[in-house]
């Protein structure tokens, strides 16, 4: 089954649940259990590169130097045209700019310089999130569940604070894991 057909069964128990004339707390805990299962199913949905479709069943596609993700449907018209055509951004019209009076002096260009590259990060989020389950022994569904959490932060928060509200965040979507590993997976995290 899908990610697809595992949402819609779930919102369908949720539902039937909430259909109920009279709700328990067993009912509210397996609506917090689907809820959880609803969130992991929707991470699990990647995007069509062509279409933008979202799906659980992507294929990576090369013709000749195009390589793409791609759904059913743009696979198929990929191999019927015999290429892989990515949406083009709209160029824009260059812009005319006003002419500079003739009596004001001309401006000294600066120097180019050389441009130094950045120290690497590491910025590709499988990579990332492989090392933080090495390490720490976490699901990725758990892993990626924390980085959202620290990516939704709206302002600078030092790491004491950060480990704080992540804790609670955690609490409050019923992910079970040790401070310990919680920790290491929130240092690590904000190291990226």
């Amino acid at each position: 089954m899908g990610a697809l057909q595992q949402i819609e069964a779930a919102a369908q128990e949720i539902t039937q649940i909430c259909q109920k004339e009279r709700t328990n707390k067993a009912d509210k805990e397996k609506l917090l259990k689907l809820h959880a299962e609803i969130f992991t199913n929707i991470e699990n949905l990647i995007e069509c590169e062509i279409c933008g479709a979202t799906t659980d069943l992507i294929v990576t596609m090369t013709i000749e130097p195009v390589t793409a993700k791609v759904c059913k449907d743009c696979g198929i018209k990929a191999l019927e045209a015999g290429e892989i055509r990515k949406p083009t951004s709209r160029k824009r019209a260059p812009r005319s700019r006003k002419k500079a009076s003739t009596t004001a002096p001309p401006k000294a260009v600066p120097a180019a310089k050389e441009e130094q590259p950045l120290p690497q990060k590491q910025t590709d989020a499988a990579d990332l999130y492989a090392t933080v389950e090495n390490q720490t022994r976490l699901k990725k569904t758990d892993i990626k569940r924390l980085h959202k959490i620290i990516q939704e932060i709206a302002g600078p928060m030092n790491l004491e604070h950060t480990l704080q509200y992540v804790k609670r965040e955690a609490e409050l979507v019923k992910l079970k894991i040790e401070d310990e590993n919680l920790d290491k997976a929130v240092e690590l995290l904000m190291a990226s």
